[in-house]
């Protein structure tokens, strides 16, 4: 649940000059109104293109999605969350760290440096995704549907890793409503060409996929023809620069592997051994459960600064409050939000993506679909998960975060390969209990570095730590 934040805005280390936190200062209301616009078309075009996957504007017919066609999505977009948590690990997160506000001219050459960097990863990401797409079908065999999928998605990650960087420029240099306006765009263009698919009867996981690739170019377009001044690219100190990212980077590439990985691997797994339909239903309902993703986004933008801004002034003892009414807060809005889905998840679900999705429960003897409302208790995990994961970058400790996130996706594995009859329930469960051990974790690691600050400060070391 990571990353949902303007990181120029919630990352008090996104410029280390620290005469422009007045100019950012000034343009948090308007500029923290555009990063959840951004934000809220992004998710609600992503929304709507797995209603669309998933058969909602069909019934039944062939060439209108179905859940077949959802779970390949589903699964093929989870591969390239990967992709992207590597590229904004080592890439577009060092591009706001070491972002220079300085000369113009240095603005420029380490612009170009870094999309020279971007575009490089993504030349390599596609002939990595190349070979897996091979290996996937001549070693796993499998099937067609899937497949295509997996050309298509080959085709359009170097597209979305540069789109994602035009993006993350434009957050590290405080064009906060420009960024808005690229989503604008991407969500004009694919919804025109969503419409067009569902008008041809062309709906699935590969077409859209297809779409998504022609609505990237188009902003990729207009991206370049109006920015393509602020980018110098020289070769030199490229080498140099790539060493540095992947040094500052390191630790936030394994956990955002790990975190992707344990999103996306009950889904992964159910393909693999229940089958597409079911898989499909799981991540309808997962859909439903990360509606409540746009609060977490809110909270984002005003929790991380300001439990770094009490660190870097207070330390422990001005961090903690903050972090213990927060916590209070974001537990009770999102144990409501699970309560309600107790009650409204199978509706829901239902109004989202259709009757057929409702019908698999009772085919299989359940009766009614628990599953949703089982994934949403995992949504208090995550929410008090990224509250103590900013505390914990707060304290310059990354690679707690690493370790947080590996003994989620540890956790995810085993418990569902414990089960020996693997199920929607089975799978849901697991991803529970993987959110909540990463929850636990980093909730172990912000107790024991508060107790040591406590002996420290008892010794007479200084309180506030260098950041």
């Amino acid at each position: 649940m990571r990353h949902l934040e303007d990181s120029t805005i919630s990352n008090p280390y996104a410029s280390p000059k620290l005469h422009y936190l007045d100019k950012i200062r000034a343009r948090l209301p308007w500029a923290v109104f555009w990063a959840l616009a951004a934000q809220g078309i992004l998710s609600i075009t992503r929304f709507f293109s797995k209603m669309v996957v998933g058969g909602r504007f069909g019934s039944g017919e062939p060439g209108y999605g179905c859940e077949a066609d959802l779970a390949y999505y589903d699964a093929a977009f989870g591969i390239m969350m990967l992709v992207l948590a590597l590229h904004e690990a080592l890439i577009t997160t060092p591009l706001t760290f070491f972002n220079h506000r300085e000369k113009k001219t240095v603005e420029q050459t380490f612009a170009g440096k870094m999309l020279y960097l971007s575009l490089l990863f993504s030349i390599l990401a596609l002939i990595v995704m190349a070979i897996v797409t091979w290996y996937q079908y001549a070693v796993i065999e499998i099937g067609q549907g899937f497949l295509w999928a997996m050309i298509a998605l080959t085709a359009l990650v170097p597209f979305q890793l540069v789109k994602e960087f035009s993006k993350r420029w434009l957050l590290a240099n405080l064009q906060v409503r420009q960024s808005a306006m690229l989503e604008v765009g991407f969500a004009t263009s694919f919804l025109l060409l969503i419409g067009g698919l569902i008008y041809m009867a062309q709906v699935n996981a590969a077409t859209v996929f297809a779409i998504t690739i022609v609505a990237n170019i188009i902003c990729l377009v207009g991206w370049w023809a109006y920015f393509k001044d602020s980018f110098s690219v020289k070769l030199d100190g490229v080498r140099q620069q790539a060493g540095d990212n992947f040094k500052y980077g390191k630790w936030i590439a394994g956990e955002n592997i790990c975190s992707v990985a344990m999103m996306f691997f009950s889904q992964w797994f159910l393909i693999s051994s229940v089958g597409e339909v079911a898989a499909g239903v799981y991540s309808a309902c997962l859909t439903i459960v990360f509606l409540a993703n746009p609060f977490l986004l809110g909270v984002s933008s005003v929790f991380a600064p300001s439990v770094a801004r009490e660190f870097n002034q207070k330390g422990w003892k001005g961090m903690l409050p903050v972090l213990l009414s927060y916590s209070a807060f974001v537990s009770l809005v999102l144990i409501a939000f699970s309560a309600a889905l107790f009650f409204l998840g199978e509706s829901l679900t239902t109004f989202a993506f259709g009757e057929k999705y409702s019908d698999y429960f009772a085919a299989i003897g359940d009766g009614r679909n628990t599953v949703t409302f089982l994934l949403s208790l995992a949504m208090p995990c995550f929410g008090l998960s990224f509250l103590l994961t900013c505390c914990i970058l707060a304290a310059d400790k990354p690679v707690y975060c690493f370790c947080a996130a590996f003994v989620g996706l540890m956790t995810t594995i085993g418990m569902n390969f414990s089960f020996a009859q693997p199920t929607l329930h089975t799978a849901a469960a697991s991803f529970v209990v993987g959110a909540f051990a990463t929850m636990l974790f980093r909730a172990l690691v912000v107790l024991k570095m508060y107790r040591d600050y406590q002996k420290g400060d008892r010794c007479g070391s200084p309180e506030v730590a260098p950041t």
